[in-house]
């Protein structure tokens, strides 16, 4: 079996700094392919180092910084091994999605329905006729 590599990577993007700000930048990459996303949160410009790929320094700002990008790695770290116990074939792009709550989970109308009907067939004889059911089958 082929051994994925999995990285959790963070940016501030220079271009978009305001009153001093900028926002943090995630990346997940797996086995060369990359999906970004945004952390939701800002850094003083002066504070972030980029080797490090966190906020710099003992300040209380940069400390409570540095925490939450610690919990949303952990929290893809997470992600990534929920898919990969589910799933052969795992991208970053599920990763991401499944991190940001947009995740493949989601049922799709038709599954619901099957569902629905699943349930509707359990009630037939009592309260429901099996002619209903049939026309809702077809």
């Amino acid at each position: 079996m082929q051994r994925s590599t999995f990285k959790v990577f963070f940016y501030v993007k220079r271009q978009s700094e305001k009153h001093g700000q900028v926002p943090v930048m995630g990346r997940i990459t797996i086995n060369g392919t990359m999906s970004q996303f945004s952390c939701k949160l800002t850094v003083r410009s002066t504070l972030w180092d980029a080797k490090a790929n966190k906020a710099s320094g003992k300040s209380l700002e940069a400390q409570r910084l540095n925490e939450k990008l610690e919990n949303i790695k952990t929290n893809i770290g997470k992600q990534y091994q929920r898919l990969c116990d589910r799933d052969s074939y795992v991208t970053a792009e599920k990763v991401r999605n499944a991190f940001l709550g947009m995740g493949d989970d989601c049922r799709l109308l038709l599954q619901t329905f099957d569902e629905y009907l699943a349930g509707f067939l359990k009630r037939v004889g009592k309260d429901r006729a099996y002619s209903s059911y049939d026309n809702y089958r077809k």
